[in-house]
């Protein structure tokens, strides 16, 4: 409820990654949970996000191993890479044609292990879209992230979002679509 009608990601996205595990609530603190899995679908990352109305708490589970992340593996030969899995549901849930087909992670900062491990365990991946957030942080990282790919004869776009982050633009595009349902009335 919290992704769908709170963070208004589309029911069909979060359902898909609910379906394999990938998303669920913590019986505890109601909390989000993110899994992100390693080759043979084990468990090896878990990254927790407040669902409280005033909730600001994240962060990963102990013992996580950040090259596991939040990711989503498809067949094409692009990766985009987001700094947080509510940004990464965000971007699905703007472009969502064919979304099965692409691959995506979450770094769940904005560090690139998730990213490289993905680049590893896919080789068909060849062009890498850097997500990050609008901020100094995200966009020297994606800055960052963009010259070690072209050293490694990889191609990047940085893709940027018009507000803060991709959660914001969603939510943004949201209100925009009420507001003209409403003046059609």
């Amino acid at each position: 409820a919290y992704l769908i009608n709170h963070r208004g990601i589309n029911k069909d996205v979060v359902y898909a990654f609910a379906h394999r595990g990938m998303i669920y609530e913590s019986a505890d603190y109601h909390n989000a949970v993110f899994v992100g899995c390693d080759t043979n679908g084990v468990p090896r990352h878990a990254h927790k996000r407040g669902s409280g109305q005033t909730s600001t708490y994240k962060g990963n589970v102990d013992s996580s191993l950040p090259e596991y992340s939040f990711h989503w593996n498809g067949t094409s030969n692009r990766v985009f890479l987001f700094e947080a899995p509510i940004d990464m549901l965000s971007y699905i849930t703007m472009n969502p044609n064919g979304w099965q087909q692409n691959t995506y992670a979450a770094s769940c900062s904005v560090a690139d292990r998730v990213l490289f491990q993905c680049l590893k365990d896919n080789p068909n991946l060849t062009e890498v879209c850097l997500c990050f957030d609008s901020d100094t942080a995200g966009q020297s990282a994606a800055k960052r992230i963009s010259d070690k790919l072209f050293a490694q004869g990889y191609k990047s776009e940085i893709l940027v979002p018009a507000k803060k982050d991709w959660n914001e633009d969603l939510i943004m595009q949201k209100e925009g679509e009420q507001a003209w349902t409403e003046q059609s009335y």
